[in-house]
C-alpha cells in the first residue's frame, strides 16, 4: 500500500465523521478490554521472573498423610534445610522465615515483619542492593536489609543506608537497602534479616531450624548442575522417613495409611509456584492463581476484541453497499480490483490504529477498575513494547477486518449499480446476520453466567448460618501475645459497656482460616472402623456468646469445664458428627466416651456454616482452647455508638505497638464470596461492552434492511398491510436472529453454570432462570436498537419510497 492509499483513506474517513466515530469507539473499547487482559494474563505468567535461573529454584513442600484431608504445605520443617546442606549435592539452601517484630518509631510502636534468610537466599532471588552491602546485612547479627518503601515508611525520605532501628528491643542498623518487590511475586518482603540475627534468641532460633515437628516457614534450594530434583527429593524423602514422624504412628493409622507414607515430600519448581493449587490457602501461600481462570480471562479478551472486529466489519460493510456508485465511477475511470482492496485496507488500517490508539488511553483510565475486579496491580503494564503490540495488533487487524469490504468492493456490478438496481448479495446479507447473532450469542452467554454467579453469591452470603451474626464483632489478637495480657484485655473488653459477653477461640464461623489451627482428629466409629472429625477450639462462653443453645445435653460452661492438658477432656458434637460415629439420635451420645480418644460428650451443638456453601458442613467436635487470638464480643441492643472507639481505646493501653484489628462476623463471609463478586463484576462489564458492540451493529443492520425493503414495504402497503403487519415483518427477521443467538450461545452457557454451581451444597433458586433473564434482556436490546427503524419502516409512505 503506498502513501496515497493512506491520504484518500483519511479523507473518505473525514467525509463521514459519525460513522467513522462509532466504527473507532467499538474497536476501541474491545482493544481497551482485550489489551487490560491480555496484560492481566501477561502478568500472571511472569510470577518470579525477576529471579535468575527461576527454572532451577525450588520450594520444599510436604504432606501430612496420617491426618483428614491431608493436603500439600510449602510451609515444611527447617530441619530439612539441614538435610540439604548435608546432602553432598551442589546446592544452595535457604530458610525463609518471616516473623512479626515491633519497634519504635517517633514515639510510637509499630509492627513490621522481617523475614529471616540463610546468606545463601542473596544468589538464590538474585536480589541486589540499590545502597549498601546485602551480604553483610544477611551474615551480621545486627543487619538489616529494608525495601525503598519500607525504608520511606520507617525514615522518610531521609537517607535509611547506616541509620539503627530499635526492633524487639535490639538495635540493628540498616546495612542494605533493596529495590521493591514486584507484585507478581511469591517471594513478597519489606524487611530481610540474617538467620543468625539478634532479633531472636540463640535457643530459640536453634530449636526452630532444627524442628522436625513445627512449620515455621519455607526452604528455598537452587540446584547446581548436574543435580535433578529426584536426587534432591529422595534424600529429603529418606530423612523424613527416619525421623520422629514415625514415632506418631499406631497400628491402627499405619492401618489407615495402607501402602502411604506418614509424610510425602515435594519439590515446587518456583516457575509454576503461582498457579500450584495443591498448596493453595495453607499456611503463608499469599495470592495464588487459577491457570484455567486465568487462560479464561485471557479467552474472554481477545473474544471480545473479535467480536469488536465483527462489529466493525458489519458497520463497513453497509459503508461499502452506500458507496457502490462510488465504487462502479472508480472502476469505469480504471481502478483495478487490486487497487480497490488496497484502498479499502487502508481505510480499515488507519481507523483500527486510531481506535488501538485510543484503547490504550481507555486501557488507562480503566486500569483503577480493572485492578480492583481483577484484585491485582497492573500498573506495570503500559510499557513501550505493550504499547507497541498494541498499535501493531491494530494495523494487523485492520489489515484482516479491510480484506472482506475491498472483497465486496471487487465484486460490484457496474452497470447494475449504475443503473440503481445493485444491492447487497443474498450471501452478503446472510453473513452479516450471523455476525450479529455471533455477538448477541456471546452477550447472552457471559450474561447468564455473570446472572448465576451473582446470584448464587448473594444467596450464599445471605445462606443461614446457624445464628445470628448481627451483634458479633470479632478482635483478633497478635500472634505472640502472652496469656497474662490477652486475658487482662479480655477481661477489660467484658467491662465495657455494651459489651454482653467476649468468648475466645482459634476460628471463628465464615472466617478463612488456613492458617493452621483449625484441627482434625480420627476417632472410633461405633463400628470400630476409623471417623475423621474437624476440631473447632473454642472457649467455655463460645456459644453463650453466639447465642446458642444445645440440641441436647448442655453447653460449655466456664463454672464447668476448663481446657486439659491429660486426662478425660468434656467435648461437644454436632449434628454431623453423631452421624459419623453412628448414634442415631443426640440422646444416645450424651456422657458416652469417644473411643480412641480421653473424650466425654457432654453436649450436642447445632450445625453451623463454619466455612461457605460449597464446604458441606463437616462432623465437627468441639474442645475447650486455651491461649486463643480470636475474641468474640456480642453487642446489647443499646450499645453506645462509641463502642468500636472505646474497644480500639483498650486495644492502645494493652498494645500499643500495633493497630487494632475488628470486624463483625458477618463481614468475613462477605470477604469469603469477594472472588465469585469480582467474577461477576468482570463477567457484567464485559457483558455490557459486548451488548453495546451488538446493539450498534443490530442498530445499522436493521437501517440498511428496511432500506433495501423499503419497495417491498410499499407495495405490502399497497396490498392492504396495516402499520402493526409491517411491524411484524420488520421485527420477525430479528427475533430469529435472536432465536438463533440463544441457540448457540445458552447450551454452552447453561453447562458453566453448571460447573460453577456443582460445589455449592444449595443453590439459589433463581440461577436457574440465569439463561432466560438473559434471553430477556436480549430481546429488550434488541428492541430498543431496533426501534427507531422499524417505527420508520410503518410511516414510509408510498409515493416516496416509489419515488426513490
Amino acid at each position: 500500500m503506498a502513501p496515497r492509499d493512506f491520504r484518500i483513506g483519511w479523507r473518505l474517513l473525514l467525509r463521514q465523521p459519525f460513522h467513522s466515530a462509532v466504527e473507532i469507539l467499538g474497536l476501541a473499547a474491545g482493544f481497551a478490554i482485550c489489551f487490560l487482559l491480555l496484560g492481566f494474563v501477561r502478568y500472571s505468567f511472569s510470577y518470579d521472573d525477576d529471579v535468575p535461573q527461576r527454572e532451577r529454584v525450588f520450594v520444599v513442600k510436604h504432606r501430612l498423610n496420617f491426618i483428614p484431608q491431608p493436603q500439600w504445605m510449602e510451609y515444611t520443617p527447617f530441619a530439612l534445610r539441614g538435610v540439604a546442606l548435608q546432602s553432598g549435592l551442589p546446592l544452595e539452601v535457604s530458610a525463609w522465615w518471616p516473623r512479626k517484630t515491633t519497634l519504635q518509631l517517633q514515639g510510637r510502636w509499630q509492627e513490621l515483619e522481617v523475614t529471616a534468610v540463610d546468606p545463601a537466599f542473596q544468589s538464590i532471588a538474585g536480589l541486589r542492593a540499590l545502597e549498601g552491602d546485602l551480604h553483610q546485612a544477611l551474615i551480621q547479627p545486627d543487619g538489616l536489609a529494608l525495601t525503598r518503601q519500607a525504608a520511606r515508611r520507617l525514615f522518610g525520605d531521609a537517607p535509611a543506608l547506616g541509620r539503627t532501628v530499635e526492633i524487639n528491643r535490639q538495635a540493628l542498623q540498616v546495612r542494605a537497602v533493596l529495590a521493591d518487590r514486584p507484585s507478581n511475586s511469591t517471594m513478597q518482603f519489606t524487611a530481610l534479616a540474617g538467620t543468625g540475627s539478634a532479633l531472636w534468641p540463640e535457643q530459640e532460633r536453634r530449636d526452630a531450624l532444627a524442628n522436625w515437628m513445627g512449620i515455621g516457614g519455607r526452604i528455598y534450594v537452587k540446584t547446581g548442575a548436574g543435580v535433578t530434583p529426584q536426587a534432591l527429593q529422595t534424600v529429603l524423602q529418606e530423612a523424613v522417613d527416619r525421623a520422629q514422624w514415625q514415632n506418631l504412628s499406631t497400628p491402627e493409622m499405619k492401618t489407615a495409611l495402607g501402602q502411604r507414607k506418614m509424610v510425602d515430600i515435594g519439590l515446587g519448581p518456583l516457575a509454576d509456584a503461582y498457579f500450584d493449587r495443591s498448596v493453595a490457602n495453607t499456611m503463608g501461600t499469599g495470592a495464588r492463581g487459577d491457570m484455567r481462570m486465568v487462560l479464561a480471562i485471557g479467552a474472554a479478551g481477545l473474544l471480545i476484541l473479535l467480536l469488536a472486529v465483527v462489529n466493525y466489519v458489519n458497520l463497513a460493510t453497509v459503508r461499502t453497499l452506500r458507496r457502490q456508485r462510488e465504487i462502479a465511477v472508480r472502476r469505469v475511470l480504471g481502478a483495478t480490483t487490486a487497487q480497490l482492496l488496497r484502498q479499502f485496507m487502508a481505510e480499515a488500517m488507519l481507523l483500527s490504529l486510531a481506535a488501538a490508539a485510543l484503547g490504550v488511553l481507555m486501557a488507562w483510565l480503566l486500569l483503577p477498575l480493572a485492578s480492583d475486579l481483577l484484585e491485582r496491580r497492573l500498573d506495570g503494564m503500559f510499557t513501550p513494547g505493550a504499547i507497541a503490540a498494541c498499535l501493531l495488533l491494530g494495523a494487523l487487524v485492520g489489515a484482516v477486518a479491510g480484506f472482506y469490504p475491498g472483497w465486496l468492493a471487487r465484486g460490484v456490478d457496474m452497470r447494475e449499480t449504475l443503473a440503481h438496481r445493485s444491492g447487497e448479495t443474498q450471501g452478503g446479507a446472510w453473513m452479516r446476520r450471523l455476525l450479529t447473532a455471533t455477538q448477541f450469542a456471546a452477550a447472552m452467554a457471559m450474561g447468564s453466567m455473570a446472572l448465576a454467579i451473582l446470584w448464587q453469591t448473594q444467596f450464599a452470603a445471605a445462606a443461614p448460618t446457624g445464628f445470628d451474626p448481627a451483634p458479633l464483632l470479632v478482635v483478633e489478637l497478635p500472634d505472640n501475645t502472652d496469656e497474662a495480657s490477652s486475658k487482662a484485655f479480655r477481661e477489660a473488653l467484658a467491662r465495657l459497656p455494651g459489651i454482653d459477653g467476649v468468648a475466645d477461640s482459634f476460628q471463628v464461623p465464615g472466617r478463612d482460616d488456613h492458617t493452621g489451627t483449625r484441627g482434625s482428629q480420627n476417632v472410633k466409629h461405633l463400628d470400630g472402623s476409623d471417623a475423621a472429625l474437624s476440631v473447632r477450639m473454642v472457649g467455655a462462653d463460645f456459644f453463650r456468646v453466639y447465642g446458642l443453645q444445645a440440641v441436647a445435653g448442655r453447653r460449655f460452661d466456664p463454672a464447668l469445664d476448663r481446657p486439659v492438658d491429660d486426662g478425660e477432656q468434656n467435648v461437644m458434637l454436632n449434628m454431623a458428627a453423631l452421624r459419623a460415629l453412628g448414634w442415631q439420635s443426640p440422646q444416645q451420645a450424651l456422657g458416652q466416651r469417644i473411643e480412641g480418644a480421653p473424650l466425654r460428650v457432654v453436649g450436642v451443638a447445632p450445625d453451623l456454616l463454619w466455612e461457605t456453601l460449597r464446604d458441606p458442613v463437616r462432623p465437627t467436635m468441639y474442645q475447650l482452647a486455651r491461649g486463643a487470638r480470636l475474641l468474640t464480643l456480642r453487642m446489647r441492643a443499646d450499645a453506645p455508638a462509641s463502642l468500636q472507639g472505646d474497644i480500639a481505646a483498650a486495644w492502645r493501653r494493652y498494645y500499643p505497638e500495633r493497630e487494632p484489628v475488628i470486624r463483625p462476623v458477618a463481614g468475613y463471609y462477605r470477604q469469603a464470596y469477594a472472588d465469585d463478586v469480582r467474577l461477576a463484576g468482570l463477567l457484567a462489564c464485559a457483558t455490557a461492552v459486548v451488548f453495546v458492540l451488538a446493539a450498534f451493529g443490530i442498530y445499522v443492520l436493521a437501517a440498511h434492511s428496511v432500506q433495501r425493503r423499503a419497495r417491498e414495504i410499499v407495495l405490502r402497503k399497497l396490498h392492504g398491510a396495516g402499520r402493526g403487519d409491517i411491524g411484524a415483518l420488520v421485527g420477525r427477521e430479528f427475533l430469529l436472529l435472536t432465536a438463533v443467538a440463544a441457540l448457540a450461545g445458552l447450551p454452552p452457557a447453561w453447562l458453566a453454570i453448571q460447573r460453577y454451581l456443582a460445589p455449592f451444597a444449595e443453590r439459589s433458586p433463581l440461577g436457574a432462570w440465569a439463561p432466560a433473564a438473559a434471553l430477556a434482556l436480549t430481546l429488550l436490546v434488541v428492541a430498543l436498537a431496533t426501534a427507531r427503524h422499524t417505527l420508520a419502516a410503518m410511516r414510509i409512505t408510498p409515493m416516496r419510497a416509489l419515488r426513490e
